[in-house]
This record gives C-alpha cells, structure tokens and sequence, in this order.
C-alpha cells in the first residue's frame, strides 16, 4: 500500500472514529478506547507526512558530484582556486 492510499485509509477511520466519539459524548458514555485510537491515528499521519517531505528533501539535495560537474569542464580539469 503506498503511502497516499494509506493516507486516505486513515482519514476515514479518524472520520469514522470522530463520528463514534460523538455518538458517545450525546449518550454520556465513556469514549476512552476511541480516543486513544483517533490520537495513534493522528501520530501515524504525522509520522507519514514527515517521511513523505524528508524523502523529497532527500530527492532535491545534490551530490557532490553533480556540483562539481556544474562548475563546468575547466574547473575539472584545472582545479586552480584564485583568489
């Protein structure tokens, strides 16, 4: 499962979650057990989104080598730094 079909998926279980919850604070009852499935689920979203923006983090950082083929063919071939 990729990680947009997983995002979706826990959506609608926090949504159906949120609705149970609801459900129970009308009719007094405890809603405890749901509660600390809806904030796993939340911690799971988090986590899930941070990997997805440190991936294209990852994607988007450059080599070395790729810098020093930018400089260009002299630079690679005479590596002289003047000052």
């Amino acid at each position: 499962m990729n990680k947009k079909t997983l995002f979706k998926e826990i959506n609608k279980e926090i949504q159906t979650l949120n609705n149970r919850i609801d459900k129970k604070i009308v009719k007094g009852r405890s809603y405890e057990k749901e509660a600390r499935r809806h904030k796993e689920l939340l911690f799971t979203l988090k986590r899930i989104h941070e990997d997805s923006q440190n991936s294209r983090r990852r994607l988007m950082r450059k080599s070395p080598v790729r810098r020093s083929l930018k400089r260009g063919v002299s630079a690679r071939v005479l590596p002289w730094n003047f000052a």
